[in-house]
């Protein structure tokens, strides 16, 4: 957030039936990342409705399955987790294994 020329929101979804949900993600990120990204959240059900130039998620091509957009504005980068280990890479898609790798580049890939 300390980058004036990106604009980092985190975007995130709740689970349907359970009301302390959001309650819940809001405790967490100010916890891991501070009371001032609490004003960078976006609680939504449907990613593909807000626009931005990325998207770093651990939901891998739900986006085209179960969203409204079918094609989004942004681009999906997956970020493996425990039950999306198993799926190989590919040449469309980009990955992060961790927050150790270049996420940085990918912002300054998308500023070019």
């Amino acid at each position: 957030m300390s980058d004036p020329r990106n604009h980092v929101f985190i975007c995130t979804s709740p689970i349907k039936h359970y009301i302390h949900c959001p309650g819940e993600k809001y405790a967490w990120i100010e916890k891991h990342l501070g009371y001032d990204f609490l004003d960078q959240i976006i609680l939504t059900r449907d990613k593909t409705v807000v626009t931005g130039d990325s998207s770093v998620c651990s939901k891998y091509l739900t986006v085209r399955l179960i969203y409204k957009q079918p094609n989004p504005s942004w681009e999906h980068i997956l970020f493996t987790a425990c039950h999306n280990k198993h799926i190989l890479p590919s040449s469309s898609h980009r990955r992060l294994l961790s927050w150790a790798d270049d996420w940085r580049g990918i912002l300054e890939n998308k500023r070019l």
